[in-house]
């Protein structure tokens, strides 16, 4: 980078903005300033001419480039371009003036530099243009850069600020740049007059979600929303959660804290429930890793995309990073050639190391519905610290998460609806009637029956739901049971080939009301 005595050594300063155009950059007493670039009517050149009076602002990034082309070769000049967004894919407008400038005699031997300062370097020039520049890598800030930067902007504003809020603000910023840490802070001064976590959190959310390929949220469920499964609960809580919580204990054990967590099962048994869950219970951010975005049909792209993913999400941790459909990353893609298979196999070779490093601090939840499919690396011992098996709910389990959607259970978060029986008459009715004819129902499939209940009980103008309302969404609701039979025994085959508890096994087992 240039420091500010050769910056001022240039003849020319140009900055271009794609919301505001070309300007050029000043200097005054009472520091830099960018003007408005305004283009001299009747001017045949950049330089050496007589202009008419007048002129325009040149606005569109083809403009500018081809205006600024000859300040390049002619003089000493630099030009900043920022705020570039992804660039439409028929437009190489930028790659080919990059290319340009990196191999003109006049622009090199004049010390012309030109800069781009961008989120995604891989949706702004491509690979092949890459090649002609220095890519530099910019790291999220450290907890005392965003120290420092929360005591100064609260200075300047005159907010008092507690240590512990001012902690809660650094790790909160957690993967920010230090320029987004700043943003984030005056628009929370600007909304509340103060440092609200909150909209903190939801600014946060917002920036890293621009990147495509993650999303933070605030986990919205714990095990209380969560009915039944409490063989699954039970060795969480015990393996993964205590020691988390207790992490000085379990150093003094010389216990490595859990690193990974695969839940596999069939479609709608709970498993991304239970990532957020997860999160809530140990108070760490739940990130996103947007599985389908990684993947470009550009060369080098997903590699970068991967890359940077990994980059970021270390930076918020520790953290929860739950990885839906894991098996998207499963295989090394023998199957396919040439460049889409070299990529297949970058991407799959960044995501095996990243499970494998031994200083890693992001916890990795991964889900799938076959896994099968993954490639043995993924599945050998010290990837992932457990392999978790979803089954079916039992009886008791159906019972439990039936109750949570009703709004029965203590702690969750599940509205109640108006009910024409007592609470006891409407469990002792639903163990009855609806948990035996609910046989091999998934949870997403028992909320939906107390969903349709719901709704034939607004749809008849009654004030509660009723018995009726239960047993005519039962006798309508559709489930392939010869299909589901099928289902249920690959799952448990699996079950004993990628889970080596013996222990937790004869617990779901019991649970589950079924053979392993």
């Amino acid at each position: 980078m240039l420091t500010h005595d050769e910056f001022k050594g240039f003849d020319h300063k140009f900055v271009y903005d794609q919301w505001e155009g070309l300007g050029r950059l000043v200097s005054s007493p009472e520091g830099p300033s960018v003007e408005p670039f305004q283009k001299r009517l009747g001017t045949s050149t950049a330089m050496g001419h007589r202009v008419a009076p007048g002129g325009v602002q040149l606005q569109s990034l083809r403009a500018a480039l081809k205006e600024v082309d000859q300040y390049l070769k002619n003089a000493r000049t630099v030009l900043l371009l920022q705020n570039i967004s992804r660039m439409p894919e028929w437009d190489a407008t930028l790659s080919s003036a990059l290319r340009a400038w990196a191999i003109d005699p006049s622009v090199i031997t004049k010390g012309s530099v030109v800069f781009l300062v961008t989120d995604d370097v891989t949706s702004v020039v491509d690979d092949f243009t890459r090649d002609f520049a220095v890519v530099i890598s910019v790291d999220p800030s450290s907890a005392e850069e965003r120290k420092a930067l929360t005591t100064r902007i609260a200075r300047e504003l005159e907010i008092p600020v507690s240590p512990q809020r001012c902690a809660d603000v650094v790790v909160a910023t957690a993967g920010l740049n230090l320029h987004q840490v700043e943003s984030v802070l005056l628009e929370s001064y600007h909304r509340k007059r103060e440092f609200d976590l909150d909209i903190i959190k939801e600014l946060k959310s917002e920036l890293v979600k621009r990147s495509g390929i993650l999303e933070v949220r605030e986990p919205q469920n714990s095990f209380a929303d969560i009915g039944g499964y409490q063989a699954v609960k039970d060795f969480i809580r015990k393996f993964v959660i205590n020691v988390l919580k207790d992490s000085e204990r379990a150093r003094r054990f010389a216990l490595p804290l859990p690193k990974g967590i695969l839940f596999f099962g069939p479609p709608g048994t709970g498993k991304s429930l239970f990532a957020d869950a997860l999160a809530s219970e140990v108070q760490l951010p739940f990130i996103n890793l947007v599985t389908e975005n990684i993947y470009s049909k550009w060369l080098g792209e997903s590699g970068q995309r991967m890359k940077s993913a990994i980059r970021l999400a270390e930076k918020m941790s520790p953290a929860i990073v739950f990885v839906d459909e894991i098996d998207r990353f499963g295989k090394r893609g023998e199957a396919a050639v040439g460049s889409a298979g070299e990529e297949t196999k970058r991407v799959f070779s960044q995501f095996l190391e990243w499970l494998g490093k031994p200083d890693r601090e992001a916890i990795i939840v991964g889900t799938t519905n076959v896994p099968e499919h993954l490639d043995e690396a993924f599945m050998r011992t010290g990837r992932f610290d457990y392999k978790i098996p979803f089954l079916y709910p039992g009886e008791e389990a159906r019972l439990d998460i039936l109750k949570v959607h009703l709004g029965l259970k203590p702690g969750t978060r599940k509205r109640r609806p108006p009910l024409a029986m007592e609470d006891e008459e409407l469990e002792q009715f639903l163990r009855e009637e609806v948990v035996p004819a609910t046989k091999d129902f998934s949870g997403a499939e028992l909320e939906e029956l107390v969903t349709r209940a719901k709704r034939r009980a607004f749809d008849r103008g009654a004030d509660a739901l009723e018995e009726i309302d239960f047993l005519e969404a039962v006798r309508t609701f559709r489930v392939d049971h010869r299909r589901r039979a099928q289902v249920i025994e690959d799952t448990l085959e699996q079950a004993r080939r990628f889970t080596d508890d013996q222990t937790f096994l004869d617990a779901l087992q019991e649970e589950m009301g079924v053979k392993i």
